[in-house]
């Protein structure tokens, strides 16, 4: 019986099944069951599931991809975007009160504009700038440790209440630090990441002379600039006379290579020692079932001997123990499909008798 990716199956001598994820060889897939191991099976041993389990499945898929494609509530829109009204407001500017400098600011305004040293005090976090800004908020516990209190996305010209406080919390508010990103689709410069401490203390508060008017504030409000545009650091600006066949010299990201599979158990450039005792792999052997375990040790067999051969290692020792025999056994007959490698005991001396050597060539050289 011939099989393809994504075919469910069953397993003829064992429970389960699972689901086709490569096709190893003519006569070898992969199959990966319902805790996410992929084991190495034998097309022999394996039958297709009942075609009326697969039309079920079916059935449910396309109940699932239904639900999932149904349009979005417009009550549920409308109710998303209240909530984020009531949290963040647009500013408006007050060019009599001031001409504060574009940038961005912390503000605690009192509710009560007539008695300015009473009542609880709202503390916004003020982006009087053209971008659109990503914050993060930490404020000091009292025990020294960093606390994440706050993060969200402000729009241009916006402000967004941080929390209203009782005068008793000043305190926790008087110490924290700020971390912001600023974003814009079209810029002549792109800004640098800010990380700003911003303190003060506490009786600052209940002096009436801290309270001022300001350009954005309809109130009065104790002002903590956070940062200044037109003084704030780049990272780059836009040049008109930029020349494309120069190399630009600025730093540039990139993706992170993952580490071959192989490379941890490497002894030489061209040999690596794999042990396939299970406490070796994994610290939770303690709550897998014989099955699982030995499904386990296959999956990192096959992973370990694939890596190798990617990167032209020419030898492998598979530490596989003594045992009942079982795991060297369905080694072996993983190894038969491979056809550039052959096998035999590894040296007693270094490794008893639960060791196999596998030998591997290749067509061209390194």
């Amino acid at each position: 019986m011939t099989f393809k990716v994504g075919d469910r199956v069953k397993f003829l001598n064992d429970h389960g099944g699972g689901i086709v994820t490569k096709i190893i060889s003519s006569s070898l897939v992969s199959v990966q069951i319902e805790d996410g191991f992929e084991i190495p099976t034998i097309v022999t041993e394996l039958i297709k599931a009942e075609e009326t389990a697969q039309t079920h499945q079916h059935l449910f898929m396309d109940e699932v991809r239904q639900s999932q494609s149904l349009p979005s509530q417009p009550v549920l829109q409308d109710q998303a975007e209240s909530n984020f009204d009531e949290r963040s407001s647009s500013l408006e500017i007050f060019r009599s009160k001031g001409n504060d400098k574009k940038g961005v600011y912390l503000a605690y305004v009192p509710h009560d504009q007539k008695w300015l040293l009473t009542g609880l005090l709202d503390v916004y976090l003020v982006n009087y700038t053209d971008y659109e800004i990503l914050f993060s908020l930490f404020l000091r516990k009292s025990n020294g440790a960093w606390h994440g209190e706050d993060y969200d996305v402000v729009k241009p010209n916006s402000k967004i209440l941080l929390d209203s406080i009782q005068r008793e919390h000043i305190e926790k508010w008087s110490y924290g630090i700020l971390q912001i990103l600023f974003h814009k689709e079209l810029s002549s410069k792109v800004l640098s990441p800010l990380s700003s401490v911003f303190s003060f203390k506490p009786a600052k508060l209940y002096r009436e002379n801290s309270y001022q008017d300001s350009t954005f504030i309809s109130g009065k409000s104790f002002l903590l600039i956070v940062a200044e545009i037109d003084v704030h650091p780049t990272v780059a600006e836009s040049q008109t006379d930029e020349k494309f066949d120069e190399e630009i010299q600025q730093q540039a990201a990139r993706p992170k290579q993952p580490e071959e599979f192989i490379n941890k158990h490497k002894t030489s450039p061209r040999e690596a020692v794999v042990d396939l005792h299970i406490e070796e792999l994994t610290d939770d052997s303690a709550k897998m079932s014989p099955n699982e375990i030995l499904n386990y040790q296959l999956n990192y067999f096959v992973r370990c001997l694939e890596s190798a051969m990617k990167n032209y290692l020419t030898k492998v020792i598979f530490i596989h123990g003594v045992g009942e025999g079982v795991l060297k056994e369905k080694m072996a007959q993983i190894l038969k499909e491979y056809e550039n490698v052959r096998t035999r005991d590894a040296s007693m001396h270094k490794f008893g008798y639960g060791a196999t050597e596998v030998l591997i060539w290749h067509s061209n050289s390194v």
